[in-house]
């Protein structure tokens, strides 16, 4: 496994009940993770002022 620690534009924030709080360069982002298992308490702020959301779709893909 490769640690990715050198990135200046990405960063995980968080993560918790199956989603990871991400940051792209200037943007906050939640998107769905499945290895993300646990159920800990979403203490970031960031977590309700992120700048975009990705819902999964019951078909495959986004909306």
């Amino acid at each position: 496994m490769f640690i990715a620690d050198n990135w200046k534009d990405y960063e995980v924030i968080d993560t918790s009940c199956g989603e990871k709080l991400e940051r792209w360069g200037d943007y906050i982002l939640v998107r769905p993770d499945p290895q993300v298992i646990w159920d800990t308490p979403k203490n970031d702020k960031r977590w309700k002022h992120m700048n975009g959301h990705y819902h999964r779709s019951s078909k495959g893909g986004g909306e």
